[in-house]
């Protein structure tokens, strides 16, 4: 009798579980492991972090795995993965070595979710006052990372001719995935200006860009942007809030910090405008997709625009200036015909840049060409090669002596 075939397994290693709810990399990680399901993948995630009351039912198989420790390799040569996905660089280094011993015939991708020894670096020079450098340690363990892997998946384009021109990574390992939006909003059923009231910002206190971009807003732009707009209040959300960002609140001007929204799309609705003053980050910015999604105009820096859509398609002058961006926030805030004309720019900009059946079918198209003649993709990475027998060796050399290690002090 004849029996379809059991379907490919696609493995995420993720340093987190995913927390779509919290942050925008979490969304991101499951939109991709869905698009993996629909493609006909079985889909098993690992991980070696505790689990949270916040992480996701995805409906997947989940597996607590432990690092330096051999129980991973009969583990992972079981589930016979025939794609490995690493969340983060870190998570290659850890395990990436084991699956290559253990299930050689995987594919390997690494998914970045943002481009981090670029968000590192701005953060360094931000806090220096230095020229940006591009070419730190981190970068190097992370670029290492991405020529081991079998392919590299970007959400900017920024990033990719950045790695192209700097960093000298050929188009044959990278391929660009933004967030991918199945529905674009009918803002003829969400609310309107006129049911809107007050400011919001939105984004988890863990990623270092959002807790600087609210500290920055709360001792530099709030206070302008209080007396341009007496009586109105800003109201910010983020998952894991702790004291240092709640005691940016200032009630008695308006300025809140409430913590975690339980509902973004439904939360943002509620308001006029969407704020997302960045000054320095990476990638594709979750909250900005949100505003658009839920139909609140976004008000953003130069870097929070980055990779999200071109300079001159957002309605107003970017700028990183704080009377000038609070300024800018005034006048949408007041500007009925201004207000709608940068909501309609963000509804244009989600159709143009994120259509979830255009971006999700040449992702499966990619991975399936790779698959297909796996051997001579890997015979013209010959850095990858290199790397995978000099240097990434440290790696699994420190790993297997503390796996030692550990045996020997184990009673």
């Amino acid at each position: 009798m004849y029996r379809d075939a059991p379907p490919k397994c696609a493995l995420l290693i993720a340093k987190q579980w995913p927390e779509p709810a919290s942050t925008a990399a979490g969304r991101r990680t499951l939109d991709i492991l869905d698009l993996l399901a629909e493609a006909g993948y079985r889909i098993e995630i690992a991980s070696p972090a505790q689990p949270t009351p916040f992480q996701s039912s995805t409906g997947y198989g989940e597996h607590q795995i432990a690092v330096n420790d051999e129980s991973f390799d009969h583990w992972v040569r079981a589930q016979n993965p025939s794609l490995v996905i690493y969340d983060r660089f870190v998570m290659e280094e850890q395990f990436g070595w084991r699956v290559r011993e253990q299930c050689p015939h995987a594919v390997t991708l690494l998914d970045t979710s943002d481009f981090h020894s670029l968000r590192e670096a701005r953060h360094l020079a931000l806090k220096s006052g230095q020229p940006l450098n591009l070419f730190h340690p981190i970068a190097e363990r992370e670029v290492a990372a991405m020529a081991r892997c079998d392919l590299t998946i970007m959400i900017s384009r920024v990033e990719v001719a950045l790695l192209k021109q700097h960093f000298c990574l050929p188009d044959w390992q990278l391929h660009y995935l933004p967030f991918l939006v199945r529905e674009l909003p009918d803002t003829h059923t969400l609310p309107d200006f006129d049911t809107r009231r007050h400011l919001v910002m939105i984004g988890g206190f863990k990623h270092a860009p959002n807790r600087d971009a609210t500290t920055w807003f709360a001792k530099e732009i709030w206070p302008r942007l209080h007396e341009l707009l007496p009586g109105v209040e800003c109201h910010i959300y983020g998952a894991y809030s702790d004291h240092a960002m709640h005691r940016l609140s200032a009630p008695s001007t308006g300025l809140r910090v409430i913590g975690r929204a339980e509902d973004a799309l439904t939360t943002l609705s509620r308001y006029r405008l969407n704020l997302a003053p960045l000054r320095f980050g990476a990638g594709q910015k979750g909250k900005i997709l949100d505003g658009w999604l839920s139909g609140t105009p976004t008000v953003t820096t130069p870097v929070g625009a980055e990779s999200m859509a071109a300079e001159n398609d957002w309605g107003y002058s970017l700028s990183d200036d704080p009377d000038q961006f609070a300024e800018t926030v005034a006048h949408l805030y007041r500007d009925k015909s201004a207000w709608h004309q940068v909501r309609n720019a963000g509804t244009r900009a989600l159709a143009a840049g994120f259509s979830y059946p255009q971006h999700a079918t040449a992702f499966i198209e990619r991975l399936e060409s790779i698959a297909a003649d796996l051997d001579a993709h890997r015979n013209r990475n010959i850095w990858g090669r290199i790397l995978r027998r000099t240097e990434h060796r440290a790696e699994e050399f420190m790993s297997r002596w503390i796996e030692a290690k550990n045996k020997l002090l184990d009673p």
